[in-house]
């Protein structure tokens, strides 16, 4: 199971558009499902998503559409999908309480790409796909995916100029 996430968008207002690279890596990656954490602010954004692949999505805390706050779904491993605004920023402690019962906890608003493990899940959080600013930083634009056979992989990409820069990578349960 091939899964892209993204989320952190913030078109039109932070950014303009997802780079031409990343469509071209979602084609080249042909993902089975795409994972989107909240912040299109546009439907226009998520309407042109789900014509790439089957989109799951949810409302970030500037969305201003009819979206779940959270999803749980299940691709072999257990997901929580959530945007995390609700908790405060980067509150994983609390997030990951809340995802009790699932295996990974996936989750947005930071526009920090990261992942570890806390509090016996997998968290994972893509950062923002355009590099939207927040807090008065610019970040790097980023995605995630993972693969999932009998384990976990992640692989964390950054968007550059000239392409797609492929940054850390794991192996789990």
């Amino acid at each position: 199971m091939r899964l892209l996430i993204m989320g952190d968008t913030h078109i039109p207002n932070r950014a303009k558009t997802i780079s031409q690279h990343v469509l071209n890596f979602i084609d080249d990656f042909s993902p089975h499902a795409i994972l989107f954490t909240g912040d299109a602010c546009e439907p226009g954004v998520l309407m042109f998503l789900e014509k790439l692949a089957p989109l799951h999505a949810v409302r970030g805390n500037m969305d201003h559409m009819d979206l779940p706050k959270m999803l749980s779904l299940d691709f072999g491993q257990k997901i929580l999908l959530i945007h995390g605004h609700q908790f405060g920023r980067g509150n994983y402690e609390e997030l990951t309480r809340y995802a009790s019962g699932h295996n990974i906890l996936i989750c947005g608003h930071t526009h920090k790409q990261e992942h570890f493990e806390k509090n016996g899940l997998l968290v994972i959080n893509p950062g923002s796909i355009t590099g939207a600013e927040t807090k008065g930083l610019k970040p790097p634009a980023t995605f995630t995916t993972i693969i999932i056979k009998a384990g976990v992989e992640i692989q964390e990409y950054e968007v550059k100029e000239d392409g797609i820069q492929k940054q850390g990578s794991k192996v789990g349960n």
